[in-house]
């Protein structure tokens, strides 16, 4: 992805809403951040991209990871970083850079993601947050900060890594340049964001143990806070532990590509639209469908072999229609969920609420059966944007409007929908659970 564009697309956004009349009528004291996270590109001293910037799925640097990741074993990875290292680290990015054209490193003065470029830009002050920090290989989760061991390990140069500051800390005033360019006070303050996904749990309200926090979007991802102790079986699972910005400090995050990318996919495979697919789904029964999938399209981000290589069908026969076919995904993803949130009961860590976001969350009868499968209520929280309002929500924390995310969760954060658990209903997809779990355990 060309930086340049993105950098255009913020500038024309951020122009666009504070042209608009309501913000001038009130105009902001602070602004943050929500930034995607793992996502880095080489940057000149002076702000000037040298180089696009290589996206999740970009698979360049499978063998820098693999070198970085045999430094030590996953269990020693997950007590000190919180995760094992893969390519999508921005230190093994660097140095898949570093090889691939020595000339760029040479000239790059930081590694950026978002967060700490449109830092830059704003306030001329490079700032990565807690949580877009976690998710670099040198973090240290006991410190707060790069560990100087283990930038020398890597060999990196250590004057690629941004300045790192906890989640809603202030930055600085916004640079006067910036504030005429966009019409804004010069004493405008911009405070450190969080990663899109911490920044959607802030947003969603999920910031204690036991809330957890579900993006029904492209990928089916979820965050939950726990206290430190975590168990260090949590790295089997697939799960990462990055900082939170909640008041535990840290928070699990579990992944899955096969979310509503899957469910899009099918819909536009059979020329089905979400309104069509609400109004075929709440036709019905309680029963499960006769079509039985895992959804497996994507291969998993923490799991290796031939998982994740193509989904299964059973089922399919000549009076198999499309909306069959969509319906046995959506099961198959609510299911997975359930029987990840077992899983960490398993350990120790429970789950009392969901709250859910992203476009997912527009159907009614997934989240039901969600509920039902999980045997816990789901919410669906009324603001479209929760990655939005919880940086919105952490800049008002660091400008002092707000003593805490605490607070300021309990009083800006409305529910729009709830959907408490059908425990009979849960009860018939047994079957279906017990055949995926299977699954999760075969090579």
């Amino acid at each position: 992805m060309k930086v340049e564009e993105s950098r255009e697309a913020f500038r024309s956004t951020l122009a666009k809403v504070t042209a608009d009349p309501k913000v001038r009528k009130d105009p902001p004291v602070a602004i943050s951040f929500s930034s995607s996270g793992r996502e880095v590109f080489p940057v000149s001293d002076d702000g000037t991209p040298l180089g696009p910037c290589l996206m999740t799925a970009d698979t360049r640097g499978d063998d820098v990871a693999a070198q970085t990741a045999a430094r030590r074993s996953p269990e020693e990875w997950f007590r000190l970083t919180g995760h094992v290292p893969r390519r999508m680290d921005p230190i093994n990015r660097a140095l898949w850079w570093r090889k691939a054209d020595p000339d760029v490193a040479a000239k790059t003065r930081w590694f950026m993601n978002w967060h700490e470029y449109y830092a830059l830009l704003l306030s001329g002050r490079p700032i990565v947050d807690w949580s877009d920090a976690g998710a670099w290989a040198t973090y240290d989760v006991a410190s707060g900060n790069w560990s100087a061991d283990r930038i020398e390990e890597t060999g990196i140069d250590a004057k690629w890594l941004p300045e790192v500051q906890p989640n809603a800390t202030p930055i600085g005033p916004i640079l006067p340049r910036v504030a005429g360019e966009l019409g804004l006070r010069s004493d405008v303050l911009i405070v450190a964001g969080a990663w899109d996904a911490f920044a959607a749990s802030v947003g969603a309200g999920a910031v204690d143990p036991g809330v957890v926090a579900l993006a029904c979007g492209t990928w089916h991802s979820f965050t939950l806070a726990v206290e430190a102790g975590w168990p260090a079986e949590l790295v089997n699972e697939g799960m990462n532990i990055c900082p939170h910005p909640g008041p535990t400090g840290f928070g699990i995050l579990g992944t899955n590509p096969n979310g509503m990318s899957v469910i899009d996919w099918a819909r536009d495979l059979f020329g089905i639209s979400i309104p069509e697919l609400n109004l075929a789904l709440a036709a019905v029964g309680a029963e499960p469908g006769d079509v039985f999938a895992d959804a497996a399209l994507t291969p998993l981000p923490h799991a290796s072999g031939a998982r994740g290589q193509g989904a299964t069908f059973e089922g399919i026969t000549l009076a198999t229609k499309g909306v069959d076919v969509i319906r046995a995904l959506l099961e198959a993803i609510a299911c997975e969920f359930s029987l990840t949130i077992e899983r960490l009961g398993r350990r120790g860590i429970e789950s009392s609420l969901v709250r859910a976001t992203g476009g997912g969350a527009k159907l009614d009868w997934w989240l039901q059966l969600h509920a039902d499968v999980c045997g816990i209520p789901f919410e669906v929280v009324a603001q479209d944007e929760p990655g939005a309002f919880g940086a919105a929500i952490l800049a008002g924390v660091g400008a002092g409007i707000y003593p805490s995310v605490s607070s300021a969760v309990g009083k800006l954060v409305a529910v729009s929908r709830r959907f408490e658990p059908d425990t009979e209903r849960g009860a018939r997809y047994g079957a279906v659970r017990k055949r995926l779990g299977a699954r999760e355990m075969s090579p």
